[in-house]
């Protein structure tokens, strides 16, 4: 090792499938480099694309050094002091004339990080605020697992390489979490048969031996077909479904409707296709399902995921090597003290806004109004849907407060930007991401110069400066000690521990329900969950039909997925000039509608339109528009636009792809 040069551990904060251990090569301050702990077996062989933009994002030109406060409409650079001192005395005028709650605290996943949610625990010493519920992610997912196994957990994708067969449902590795493909392809040659389903053939077409595409929105029906073949032709796994199921004969009377007939008509997926998977799936065992987001985000889609979760228990694949439905990843929720990280006993006010509701909530709701926004994490104006009512609700607000690196859409549209740390410049602990089981501490790889402090710095002044008896003033190390003690209890790992690299805190061979001992009320899997019936939702995993379907005046459906150049709208900083959004089509839809590669084109919707360039695709269907998101309003993007406020009620999930659109040429 060369004089003065450390290698430092630490972990990826972005909210993705992958938290990836890291390793920073460090010499006077400087990060030389950084590359993927080894000693993490998933993710430490490489970083992705974005990944190796970590250190060019902590250097950006354009990152904010010091706070800015928003005079006569123009930002003006202050003091960390005067910057406080304002925000703290607005949050004090508040209390004194308003139940707490017309504050309203906006977070959510842009950056994760245990210690993130202290500042919860600083809200609810404060007096309890208006807080969001449900998701713009992964929440009808989370739900669904919830109610079929208690709790969702995930086998490690090492475990994949013991599948026979794989489906990969509605998720596209190849782009969004590549750490996988590795063992995808050693799955492969070891005579994996790999399954994808999507409406999109996406990069991990490659990786696939059989591919379908059902129309957007009728996964749950396709999956309660395969469930009602699996049935019907002898296929399920008797002795599990009798000893380790609920409400099995309920689930098989309401799936008699789903013929292979129905099925296909739903769907538009062939009566043989869907026959195949069905007895590929439980045939030759044991079979993986790996399920991502995009299926649950339409009104159906918590639904959805109960239905797929279905199949893994008529076919007996959970708890067992090489089976599982993998969607998410709750495996840290034993070892946390949630309760005195979030504070949620303190707080004498409580009121909550469903997040795709958020413009709205903002425009309408009296009792009492919302007279302060303080957003951490997040960036609303660009990922909240119908995006000018966003900016009509958030502009109705009289005092705005944005936690961030950047001038993001959100942060703009704020009167005061509070600059925040780069996780190399910072503490903290990563949990287990939805492919594996490290916890990983973020060990600080350089100081911030010039300074910026930590959002734990942050609200430790607000703290001081509100007087909040409730809000322990301590450091990083403290915090974490005090909400892992049970880690330490149970695990034994303590934190000088983790300072050392990541832990994998399950083994890589656990393999989740392997006991068949679920996390439900009957300690059973629930094809019928009382659970979900007390919340006011079907018991079963019924099909619903999604609102919106092409028409005359919108022949398209339009799915916004994710990109693999950015987390969200994060990394959408270092867009050039010039560019603008790329609207992907089918080449002979094209040519019909004279549109050439690299016209511009408008988008539009009944919410609203965007202009963006033609790009040709020959893998997606010829009912689809395709468009990245994530991409900022005031650097030409904001496909949110075009999105109307939708949402499952499994979840409160926001249903992006619930949309249909058309698309003309523009002039230049």
């Amino acid at each position: 090792m060369e004089d003065n040069i450390k290698c430092i551990s630490t972990s990826c904060t972005l909210d993705c499938w992958d938290s990836c251990s890291i390793v920073a090569k460090v010499k006077d301050n400087k990060v030389l480099a950084i590359k993927g702990d080894p000693r993490n077996h998933v993710t430490g062989s490489f970083l992705c694309k974005k990944g190796m933009k970590h250190i060019d994002m902590m250097n950006h030109p354009d990152r904010l050094r010091k706070p800015l406060v928003k005079e006569n409409n123009e930002w003006k650079e202050t003091t960390w002091d005067e910057a406080l001192d304002l925000v703290a005395y607005r949050l004090d005028e508040l209390r004194k004339t308003y139940p707490t709650t017309a504050l309203l605290h906006w977070n959510h996943g842009g950056n994760v990080g245990l210690l993130k949610n202290i500042e919860s625990r600083f809200f609810n010493a404060y007096g309890g605020v208006t807080v969001p519920v449900g998701s713009l992610c992964a929440g009808a997912g989370n739900e669904a697992q919830r109610y079929d196994f208690g709790r969702p957990l995930s086998h490690d994708i090492k475990d994949v390489v013991n599948s026979k067969t794989i489906i990969i449902w509605g998720r596209n590795p190849m782009n969004t979490g590549v750490h996988m493909v590795p063992f995808l392809k050693e799955a492969k040659k070891k005579g994996a048969f790999i399954i994808l389903i999507d409406p999109i053939e996406t990069e991990t077409r490659k990786l696939a031996d059989f591919y379908i595409a059902p129309y957007p929105g009728t996964d749950g029906a396709l999956a309660l077909t395969i469930a009602n073949v699996l049935i019907k032709e002898g296929l399920a796994d008797n002795e599990f479904i009798s000893k380790y199921t609920l409400g099995f004969e309920e689930f098989k009377e309401y799936v008699d409707q789903f013929t292979l007939e129905e099925g296909s008509s739903i769907t538009g997926v062939p009566k043989e296709d869907i026959l195949f998977v069905a007895e590929k799936y439980s045939r030759n065992k044991p079979s993986a399902i790996i399920s991502g987001f995009g299926v649950q985000r339409y009104t159906n889609g918590g639904y959805t995921i109960r239905a797929i979760d279905a199949l893994g228990a008529i076919t007996g694949n959970i708890g067992i090597k090489g089976g599982g439905v993998n969607y998410n990843n709750r495996i840290m929720d034993d070892y946390v003290d949630y309760d005195f990280l979030l504070g949620e006993s303190l707080r004498k006010h409580h009121r909550t806004v469903t997040r795709p509701k958020f413009a709205d909530f903002l425009l309408t709701e009296k009792d009492p109004e919302v007279k302060i926004l303080f957003i951490t994490r997040a960036n609303p104006i660009t990922q909240c849907m119908d995006t000018q009512k966003m900016i009509k609700a958030f502009e109705k607000v009289e005092f705005k407060v944005t936690i961030d690196m950047f001038k993001t859409d959100t942060a703009n549209l704020s009167d005061v930007i509070l600059p925040c740390r780069h996780f190399l410049e910072d503490v903290n602990v990563i949990c287990p991401s939805a492919c594996h089981n490290y916890l990983n501490l973020c060990n600080p790889v350089v100081e911030p110069d010039p300074w910026v402090p930590s959002e734990l710095w942050i609200f430790n002044e607000l703290a001081k400066r509100l007087n909040l008896d409730n809000f322990p003033i301590k450091d990083h190390y403290w915090w974490i000690g005090r909400v892992l003690k049970p880690l330490k209890e149970l695990k034994g790992i303590s934190l000088e521990d983790l300072k050392n690299g990541p832990i994998d805190i399950a083994g890589a061979d656990r393999i989740p329900w392997e006991n068949r001992k679920f996390k439900t009320p009957s300690g059973k899997f629930e094809f019928y969950s009382t659970t979900a019936k007390e919340e006011g939702f079907e018991p079963l995993p019924i099909y619903k039909p999604i609102s919106v379907r092409p028409s005359k005046e919108y022949p398209f459906y339009l799915l916004t997925p994710h990109t693999k150049d950015s987390l969200h709208s994060q990394h959408f900083v270092m867009t050039g000039e010039g560019e603008i959004p790329v609207a992907y089509i089918n080449r002979e839809v094209a040519l019909e509608l004279n549109l050439l590669e690299g016209d511009l084109a408008e988008v539009y919707t009944e919410t609203g339109s965007l202009k963006c360039k033609i790009e040709y695709s020959e893998n997606l269907r010829n009912d689809v528009i395709m468009i990245y998101e994530g991409w900022w309003l005031q650097k030409g993007g904001g496909v949110n636009k075009l999105i109307p406020e939708k949402y499952s009620g499994i979840g409160k999930h926001a249903a992006y792809y619930e949309c249909v659109c058309n698309i003309k040429k523009v002039s230049h």
